[in-house]
């Protein structure tokens, strides 16, 4: 059993924990992230690079009553052919962690597909919209249960981090498509953020 932060950590960072909790059995519905179309002509190549997590769209109740305790969070995307590793680095009581993730290929590009623990399954992963300069915005789903995030770039030269007010619009009304309303949107710090965790705060999610 992983220990209460980094229970924690698992919570904010990765996507099983934007993705509610424990499901009942039920009929099979259609899953609501097939009905989402990803970047036409998606370029991991292009992809590739750091992010910083500008907010986070989703229907969970931990997220939402533990969110006063979001820091700030740089993601490190790098192509592996037609996969992505992607480094995530977040803080958490002043310490920084890494967590290392595989979102690998399922032959249609803009698609990937996360292994993750616990028992409701892997995480679908579309990237819906990005110009691959300024923003991204990413679909994720786990057990049926979507949740949307927005990216920005993160300039070593700017420190003015803000997307675009017309970015924010864009995200915003992701959301509603989702259904889900601005009550359910987490803003994440924009500053605070760290490039590096030593051995001993890696979650490697890759090797499994």
């Amino acid at each position: 059993m992983l220990p209460p932060r980094t229970a924690l950590l698992w919570t904010l960072v990765l996507a099983a924990g934007f993705l509610g909790l424990g499901a009942r059995r039920r009929p099979q519905r259609p899953s609501p992230i097939s009905a989402i179309q990803p970047k036409a002509g998606f370029d991991a190549q292009q992809f590739a690079g750091t992010w910083f997590l500008v907010a986070v769209a989703s229907s969970c109740r931990f997220l939402q009553e533990q969110g006063h305790r979001a820091e700030a969070t740089a993601v490190k995307v790098a192509p592996q052919g037609a996969a992505m590793a992607v480094n995530t680095f977040q803080k958490l009581d002043g310490i920084c962690w890494q967590v290392r993730q595989l979102y690998r290929d399922t032959k249609v590009p803009g698609r990937f597909l996360l292994r993750a623990r616990g028992a409701r399954g892997d995480v679908h992963v579309v990237v819906g919209e990005t110009d691959y300069q300024s923003f991204a915005i990413l679909y994720l789903e786990r057990a049926q249960r979507l949740s949307v995030k927005l990216y920005g770039a993160l300039c070593p030269t700017a420190r003015s981090l803000p997307v675009d007010d017309l970015v924010v619009s864009k995200f915003e009304q992701s959301v509603q498509e989702a259904n889900m309303t601005e009550d359910h949107i987490l803003y994440f710090p924009k500053y605070g953020f760290c490039e590096a965790a030593d051995q001993f705060h890696v979650l490697d999610e890759v090797k499994r």
